[in-house]
C-alpha cells in the first residue's frame, strides 16, 4: 500500500519561505511517522534534515507537527493518523525559528530553560534527607513532581499552547513543569528565585487554561496542573 505525505521543506540558502511537498511512501506494518521520514530519506531525498535520537519516546528530539498537532515521530504511528484524516502533513514544532526542512532553533527554549535554574539549591544535606524528603510532601505535590521529573524536554506542550501564539513571550507549560520541579522540592532553598520567574508578566499567571498541554503531552506530565499549583503557592 502506498499512502501520499506532505512534508515541509525549506533551505535557508535557496528558499525565501517553506513549502509543502508531497511524497509517496510505501506503508508498512507498524510504521511509526520516523520510519515514514527515514524511508523518504533513505529512498527519495536524502538531503531532508530532520532530528531523532532515542527512537524510544525517551529523548523528545523527534517532535514535529503532525497533521497540525506536536506529537513525537517515533511515538506515532503512521496507521493512527490515516484513522483519523487521509493524508499525513508533517511540519516543524510551531513557535520556533526554522533551521532547515523539520529542524528548528531550540536555544531560546534552553535559554529558558536555564534561567530556572534547573537545579537544587540547597545550605546543607541533611541526614537520611535524602530517602525521607517525600515524607513531607502531600500525596498531590509528590505525585505532581514525579509527573514534572518525566518530562523529556520535547517542547509538544510549548508548540500546541494558543497563549504563546497570542503571547510569544509567555513562559508556557514546559518551563512551568521546570520550575514546579524544585519549587515542590523540599530540599530546595531557591523559592524567591523560582518565583520572581513565576510571578512575571509573562508568568504562570498568563495562562488562559486552555488545556491544550494537557493533552499534547507524551509523558502525562500534566503541565496545566502544575501550573496551577504554581499559582496557588504564590499568590
Amino acid at each position: 500500500m502506498t499512502i501520499k505525505t506532505k512534508i515541509f521543506r525549506y533551505h535557508p540558502d535557496k528558499d525565501k519561505k517553506g513549502k509543502l511537498v508531497e511524497y509517496s511512501v510505501r506503508m508498512e506494518e507498524g510504521m511509526s511517522v520516523l520510519a515514514l521520514l527515514h524511508q523518504v530519506h533513505d529512498e527519495q531525498d536524502g538531503t531532508l534534515a530532520y532530528r531523532y535520537s532515542c527512537r524510544g519516546a525517551i529523548c523528545g528530539t523527534c517532535a514535529v507537527m503532525i497533521n497540525g498537532v506536536p506529537r513525537l515521530a517515533c511515538k506515532t504511528q503512521v496507521s493512527k493518523i490515516l484513522d483519523e484524516a487521509d493524508a499525513i502533513t508533517i511540519e516543524p514544532l510551531a513557535h520556533y525559528g526554522v533551521i532547515k526542512d523539520l529542524v528548528v532553533d531550540k536555544r531560546p527554549f534552553w535559554q529558558a530553560v536555564q534561567a530556572t535554574m534547573p537545579w537544587l539549591v540547597r545550605e546543607k544535606e541533611l541526614p537520611d534527607e535524602r530517602l525521607n524528603y517525600e515524607a513531607s510532601m502531600s500525596k498531590m505535590d509528590l505525585d505532581q513532581l514525579n509527573r514534572s521529573s518525566d518530562c523529556i524536554k520535547c517542547s509538544c506542550c510549548h508548540a500546541g499552547c494558543p497563549k504563546v501564539d497570542e503571547m510569544p513571550e509567555f513562559i508556557g507549560p514546559a518551563i512551568s513543569i521546570q520550575i514546579s520541579k524544585q519549587m515542590f522540592d523540599p530540599r530546595d532553598r531557591n523559592f524567591e528565585h523560582r518565583k520572581q520567574i513565576s510571578a512575571a508578566p509573562n508568568g504562570v499567571f498568563a495562562c488562559d487554561k486552555h488545556a491544550v498541554c494537557v493533552k499534547v503531552c507524551p509523558k502525562d506530565c500534566r503541565p496545566l496542573r502544575a501550573i496551577t499549583f504554581i499559582q496557588n503557592r504564590i499568590k
